[in-house]
């Protein structure tokens, strides 16, 4: 939304302007919710129960969509830097949480510092099943000279409710200044490397959280911490919350993983560090308020110091193998009646909290009397970082003497972290039945043999005499060799081995061409992730729509380049398709399509309408990209 010229050279003008256009455009929006509504309900669904009961939910959602409760309200005025040089400018955000505000506050008239409307966004997020919706309303200060300008106290009401905001200050440096370190890029946010606890014992399981405070950013990377003397656990995508920290929101990101300690003393976990891209002081704003131009910024946390203690000595039980953690443990054992010589699977879950990568069956001594194979495993993890959950064990034992009558018990010992105490796991023996195999049997004796050997006589030997007539002749057909149909059947194994050699000269083309076989597969890829975005638009998947988005454009601008797709990032745009002479329409449409991908992983969520209408968008890219010189 634009805003109105006034030709005073006044903030105060500029700002009514442009409240003046805001209350036209929520009239318009309100007029245009109230036309969805009347279309809702003049629809003709079908007479089933279940269409009007969909109809019915709905019109709840729009309802829903259009009022947000007001119980958690509140208003933050800030500056996206707190000092600048002067030639610079501000940006100075009115946001309004939990609803929208009747009237955007006037924002008094302050000497030598130009305050001019850019435009607003809003946003709703669902999370611990409530909605939350804010509106933000953005300024470029601009000041004419160096000095401290502060913004007072604003007010303003919200769904009912007084709010007011706390004042703020802009500092402005003369030109030619170095700005302070922290005042440098103020959005630049903090990362943290939070332990539960600083001392462990080795081999114990420790989680590990990675916290990123920014205020708008994209990001290029995982964080990486220095992990000397550890072991490190996967890391799943993180989980977004939002805080604030004097009087300025941040988002909050917080990557989750475990450590497991494989050295002992003193070891520093840390520190942790990744890579954000944030905007740039100078950005420019597209029509939403938004920042379009961004750099790279590097974060860092402070290291954590834990104390690794080695396992206690005393008390260690007898079949104790190493593993810490907490556990449970069950065992079955099938057949129970077998042969002597015939194999017993024997299964053992160990189930818990702990590093189940590790664990290992401990000996048995008392299984003496089998024959022991190699066991196999498979772990199934309990929870997303792999914390916790089962490993299964499968071993074959052969018993070797009828005299065996059970499977002596089965121990297990574990250390426990949390009691600092040694702890076995044992399952009672198992009776078995043993009994005797064909090999175990007596021979039989040589009297039996010549008795079997009598009753047995061998047939009688015999001349067969000459056949004195032919007997009746019939007419002699073809050969075989001369019938069409069997000169046809031999000439199938020779079509079938044209065939094969054909397809084998095929694999070996594309084998000794992967260009043209990369080529290949990013077609078929690229088919079927257009059906998926297809799917993703109609069900409002945003998060899975962007990603393919994304994913598309890596392949195909990775085959275009040879370049892995992995490495493709927006910088492409400008360091590669550029010099090949690619229209700028081309560049133009594909940095839109990356600014999308970005900032749908945070803060946006699109209609299934938006994301229907960024298709054929995404379908002209790939077609453009298509086209240059590989």
């Amino acid at each position: 939304m634009a805003c109105r010229r006034v030709k005073k050279n006044t903030a105060q003008v500029e700002v009514d302007a442009c409240a003046d256009g805001y209350d036209r455009q929520n009239s318009l929006d309100n007029r245009l919710m109230l036309k969805l509504l009347q279309r809702l309900k003049n629809k003709r669904f079908a007479s089933s129960r279940l269409n009007r009961g969909a109809a019915s939910l709905l019109v709840l959602a729009v309802l829903l969509g259009m009022s947000v409760t007001g119980m958690s309200a509140g208003f933050i005025t800030s500056f996206d830097r707190d000092t600048i040089s002067q030639g610079e400018s501000a940006t100075l955000t009115l946001t309004f949480e939990g609803g929208t505000p009747k009237g955007i506050p006037a924002i008094p008239a302050i000497a030598n510092l130009r305050i001019q409307y850019t435009g607003y966004s809003s946003q709703t997020s669902f999370g611990g099943g409530q909605a939350t919706a804010s509106v933000s309303y953005m300024y470029q200060a601009v000041p004419a000279q160096p000095g401290e300008y502060s913004i007072p106290p604003l007010a303003a009401e919200v769904e009912g409710q007084n709010l007011q905001s706390q004042p703020i200050k802009l500092t402005v440096l003369k030109a030619g200044t170095p700005l302070p370190t922290s005042a440098a890029n103020p959005q630049s946010g903090t990362l943290k490397l939070i332990v539960p606890k600083s001392e462990i014992y080795v081999g114990e399981i420790l989680p590990v959280e990675i916290q990123l405070f920014v205020q708008l950013a994209q990001l290029s990377e995982m964080p990486h911490f220095k992990e000397e003397g550890f072991i490190v656990g996967k890391m799943p995508q993180p989980t977004q919350t939002s805080t604030v920290i004097n009087n300025q929101r941040f988002n909050v990101l917080t990557f989750k993983t475990y450590v497991v300690a494989v050295k002992v003393g003193k070891l520093e976990l840390g520190p942790a560090t990744m890579s954000v891209n944030l905007p740039k002081p100078d950005s420019r704003y597209d029509f939403f308020g938004r920042p379009v131009d961004f750099q790279s910024f590097p974060l860092q946390s402070d290291p954590q110091s834990l104390q690794v203690l080695p396992l206690p000595s005393k008390d260690v039980p007898p079949g104790f193998n190493g593993a810490v953690g907490n556990y449970t443990l069950a065992m079955t054992v099938s057949p129970t009646n077998v042969a002597v010589g015939d194999p017993i699977t024997v299964k053992v879950q160990i189930s818990g909290r702990g590093a189940l990568d590790s664990v290992t069956l401990p000996e048995q001594k008392s299984w003496d009397q089998f024959k022991h194979y190699p066991p196999t495993s498979e772990v199934q993890l309990g929870d997303p970082l792999g914390m916790t959950g089962t490993k299964s064990f499968a071993l074959t034992v052969v018993p070797m003497s009828m005299e065996t009558r059970e499977l002596p018990a089965f121990s297990f010992s574990y250390f426990d972290p949390d009691q600092k105490a040694y702890r076995t796991l044992a399952q009672p023996a198992v009776p078995l039945t043993i009994r005797p195999s064909a090999a175990s049997l007596p021979p039989p004796t040589l009297s039996d043999a010549s008795n079997l050997m009598e009753s047995n006589p061998p047939p009688a030997q015999d001349i067969v005499h000459i056949k004195p007539r032919l007997g009746m002749t019939t007419e002699a057909r073809p050969l075989l060799i001369r019938q069409p149909w069997f000169i046809t059947l031999q000439g199938i194994p020779l079509l079938g081995w044209i065939s094969l050699l054909a397809i084998r000269k095929q694999k070996e083309k594309l084998a000794n061409n992967p260009r043209l076989r990369r080529q290949r597969q990013v077609e078929v890829s690229i088919r079927n992730g257009l059906k998926e975005l297809q799917q993703a638009a109609q069900g409002n998947q945003t998060e899975v729509f962007f990603a393919t988005v994304f994913r598309l454009l890596q392949e195909q601008l990775g085959e275009r380049l040879d370049l892995p797709a992995s490495a493709i990032t927006e910088a492409v745009i400008d360091e590669r398709l550029r010099p090949l002479g690619v229209p700028e329409e081309t560049l133009t449409l594909l940095r839109e399509l990356f600014h999308a991908c970005n900032q749908a992983r945070y803060a946006r969520h699109s209609t299934n309408q938006e994301l229907l209408s960024l298709i054929p968008k995404v379908k002209t890219a790939l077609d453009e990209l298509k086209k240059i010189k590989a």
